[in-house]
């Protein structure tokens, strides 16, 4: 008994701890249906995120994917950041072959633990089914890069494959250099479109096409690569201007005010040049249509649906340049979009500020975790990187 300001409330943590321990052993043993019954007892007083999602893997190992999607809808809602939880969603989802949600919860999962390599191998391969390939082979790189046991054949299968297209596609794409330096450019187009084929995830393959296609006045094929070629790559500025000429040229004025306006952060110092981007987009926002934000909308949650993030991503931030006072309310939308195309990104940024904390504290050891996980997380051409790695220079 445990005596609580004047009152006697029984303690039940060391029969709660017994039925759980009892649970684990059947559910370790394959007896689903004993594990089950214990854990839904316990559901009857008391409830917490790890008890739901004990509930919902029990199901799942059963077979039965509504309950299992049940509870452990129950579990991701007590804790957001219980990536088991949203992990084992995908799992049930993608067992009753509903790709579209699986993947949402997958991506979730990954926004919480980047380097669960189960999931990023499950959304390579679920993407890949929908033929979304340049995300398919995006997450296959994601696995290689963060598997634990690399001698697997299924490890060794994923890297061969990998690592022979992008040695075809950079064969290809020199290839195409050499033809360009030629100016035989239709030549060069025709080997950089095969690169592209086989490995869609490098971004200068994606922006030779776009520039050719550009400089041969075919907008929609140009705008086609560009809409790839600036996922991730730091080079935008030029992206977006040529972007917005495309979009303007097609008379698509929505898309064309929302490009002349990412491009316009970039010339803020340059003043003449500002100034007329500002009449510029002054003079297209007379021709954008009063439903602009409701087509923005649909478009966002339309994308958002079918699994395309980028797209999704883009037209959100669309929506606000086209509306800034709708910011505050899709904003937790943006942020959440960001999540799921570069996870590691928000996780970095955080762990770059803890371990400078402990290094101003002098606790070394500890900040030299931080930053070379860092340095694991990062692009190695990102700031992030740079910076954790100079940080630990400096570690004795």
């Amino acid at each position: 008994m445990v005596d609580v300001v004047g009152y006697s409330v029984e303690d039940n943590s060391d029969i709660e701890t017994s039925i759980i321990n009892a649970a684990k052993k059947h559910f370790k043993d394959g007896n689903y249906d004993a594990a089950l019954k214990l854990y839904l007892g316990l559901l009857k007083t008391s409830a917490s995120s790890k008890l739901y999602l004990d509930v919902g893997i029990c199901f799942y190992k059963k077979g039965d994917f509504d309950s299992a999607i049940e509870y452990l809808t129950q579990s991701s809602q007590l804790d957001i950041t219980n990536s088991l939880a949203f992990s084992y969603l995908g799992n049930s989802y993608f067992r009753k072959l509903d790709a579209n949600k699986a993947i949402e919860n997958w991506a979730i999962a990954r926004s919480i633990s980047p380097k669960d390599e189960f999931v990023c191998l499950n959304l390579a391969i679920a993407y890949f089914a929908k033929n979304m390939i340049y995300e398919s082979i995006l997450y296959y790189d994601k696995y290689l890069k963060y598997a634990q046991n690399k001698d697997t054949n299924q490890y060794k299968s994923i890297q061969k494959n990998i690592n022979e297209q992008f040695r075809n596609a950079n064969d290809l794409f020199i290839i195409g250099k050499n033809y360009l330096s030629k100016n035989e450019k239709n030549l060069a187009l025709t080997y950089y479109l095969q690169a592209i084929k086989k490995y869609p995830i490098i971004n200068e393959y994606s922006l030779a096409v776009a520039d050719l296609y550009f400089e041969g006045r075919d907008y929609s094929n140009a705008l086609h690569y560009y809409t790839y070629a600036f996922r991730n790559n730091s080079e935008v500025r030029n992206i977006y201007l040529k972007m917005a000429k495309c979009y303007e040229s097609l008379n698509d004025y929505r898309l064309a005010y929302c490009f002349y306006n990412r491009y316009l952060k970039y010339i803020i110092s340059v003043q003449d040049e500002y100034l007329l981007m500002l009449r510029k987009i002054s003079n297209i926002k007379k021709f954008v249509d009063d439903s602009a934000v409701d087509i923005t909308l649909e478009l966002a949650k339309q994308h958002y649906k079918n699994n395309e993030y980028y797209e999704a991503l883009t037209e959100y931030e669309n929506l606000i340049i086209l509306d800034s006072e709708l910011k505050l309310d899709y904003i937790d939308d943006i942020n959440k979009l960001k999540g799921f195309i570069n996870a590691e990104d928000v996780i970095t940024k955080n762990y770059l500020a803890k371990g400078n904390d402990l290094l101003v504290r002098g606790e070394i050891k500890g900040a030299n975790k931080y930053f070379t996980e860092v340095m694991h997380l990062a692009n190695p051409k990102s700031n992030e990187y740079k910076l954790a790695k100079s940080k630990l220079v400096n570690v004795k």
